[in-house]
């Protein structure tokens, strides 16, 4: 047998698992295992070496309990992948929400990084979900440092608690950044570049609207509708009832005052409220009603116009800052204490 691979039959907690890699270091039962072979596969209590440290792999499966899909993200490490270990601490964020929240999560990781020079490291149950919207995300995720020993005491929660270079940043869930994030804009901006599939897509539905009207310099205007499991969550948390759709004519007719020949792309969790309301208008297109996009697509498209409206929510929040040009939002609660709209130049609050 070839001495670069080698096969082996662990017994442990009365369960026999059968592994083939590479003569180097593997993670099992949360710890690490380090087999050393130099012969044939025979395994003895001398050859296996037990670490008992936690290993930021420990770290990651902490920071994605929220998520469902935990077992097939992040119970594995790629060997061939495993790098130098920190020499100093890292930031990191606990994973909660849908894409919009996590693109705030990965935001916020990139934007303290960069603010303190410390590296930025973002679990695979947040990362494996942004990589299939976006190409050649910089942030790296926890199998490149699995392996790596890590001391938990020395974990921080916020920059203002941060005082040396080895202590680690891990942001609680929730934590979302936009005045840091947002003093780089146009870099973030950047960072979340969709995928070849999902640009040519968003501008083929484009095109397509436009070849059904007469030739003119028409400017698109994304608008986001959040209904559904929001609407009770709207009421619980802040005591408040959804937008009517007032909101989005007031709004509308802003844009159609100060541009001519607007159309406006409606994308929505609640294509059927859109339709019902918008979509028998000449200038409205309402996507996924009767064919179902997915939510990345959704994103695309909305980036893809020229101005944006939005009601409330992550999602829209972050089409709207992906298409530039300006944006007009509810003018509730959650968008008013969150403040995005008071940095970002071009937004506008409408009641």
């Amino acid at each position: 047998m070839s001495n670069t691979f080698k096969t082996i039959f662990l017994l442990m907690s009365g369960l026999t698992l059968f592994y083939t890699f590479l003569p180097t270091v593997f993670i099992l039962d949360n710890k690490i295992v380090r087999v050393n072979i130099t012969g044939e596969p025979s395994i003895s209590e001398s050859s296996i070496e037990v670490l008992k440290k936690n290993t930021y792999w420990n770290l990651e499966k902490m920071l994605c309990l929220e998520d469902p899909a935990i077992d097939s993200t992040i119970t594995r490490f790629k060997l061939s992948e495993m790098t130098t270990c920190p020499k100093s601490g890292i930031v990191s964020i606990y994973i909660m929400g849908r894409t919009g929240n996590q693109m705030w999560e990965y935001a916020s990781v990139w934007a303290v990084a960069r603010r303190t020079g410390l590296e930025p490291y973002i679990p695979r149950c947040i990362k494996l979900k942004l990589d299939q919207i976006f190409e050649q995300l910089s942030v790296p995720a926890f199998e490149e440092i699995a392996h790596c020993p890590v001391e938990f005491n020395t974990f921080v929660k916020s920059i203002e608690e941060w005082n040396f270079t080895n202590q680690s940043i891990i942001l609680p869930r929730y934590t979302l950044k936009p005045k840091l994030v947002l003093t780089w804009v146009q870099d973030i901006i950047q960072e979340f570049r969709f995928r070849k599939k999902l640009r040519e897509k968003s501008q083929q539905i484009l095109t397509s609207l436009l070849r059904k009207l007469p030739p003119r310099d028409y400017t698109f205007v994304g608008v986001h509708v959040r209904r559904t499991d929001y609407v009770g969550y709207l009421k619980r948390k802040y005591d408040e009832s959804p937008v009517t759709k007032q909101f989005f004519i007031n709004a509308m007719a802003y844009y159609k005052n100060k541009y001519r020949d607007c159309l406006f792309v409606f994308l929505s969790d609640d294509p059927n409220w859109c339709y019902q309301h918008f979509g028998r208008k000449p200038d409205v297109y309402v996507a996924s009603y009767k064919t179902k996009n997915t939510p990345a697509l959704d994103l695309a498209l909305m980036a893809a116009c020229n101005h944006s409206i939005f009601d409330y929510g992550t999602f829209g929040e972050w089409g709207s800052i992906l298409a530039g040009g300006e944006t007009v939002y509810s003018n509730m609660t959650q968008n008013i204490k969150k403040g995005t709209g008071r940095i970002m130049k071009n937004w506008m609050a409408m009641d």
